[in-house]
């Protein structure tokens, strides 16, 4: 009578057992070929970077500082978000400082 079940449940854990191991025989696999490649990779990359180095670097553009109108823009934009949210009027308010993130 209980044999059958057994025989279930012996099956059932052969299959997983079977099934966990090849995963894991898989992952071990693909570990070991990026552990031999990456240095042949790396080196290639590096090649090719130099290369792109050397042959023109154009000079980097400078960012022109924020001109003080655009902050009162920025202001200005932050204080008619917040009186429409509030649905109060914007002189409501009064902006103190705020920060860059």
């Amino acid at each position: 009578m209980f044999t059958n079940a057994e025989n279930l449940i012996g099956d059932a854990l052969t299959v997983v057992g079977l099934g966990m191991g090849i995963v894991i025989g898989m992952l071990m696999l693909l570990t070991l070929i990026l552990i031999v490649l990456i240095p042949f990779l790396s080196k290639s990359g590096k090649k090719k970077q130099k290369a792109a180095e050397t042959v023109s670097a154009p000079a980097p553009a400078a960012d022109p500082a924020p001109a003080a109108s655009d902050e009162e823009d920025v202001v200005a934009a932050i204080i008619a978000a917040i009186s429409a949210y509030e649905g109060k009027a914007p002189s409501a308010f009064r902006v103190v400082s705020f920060k860059r993130i």
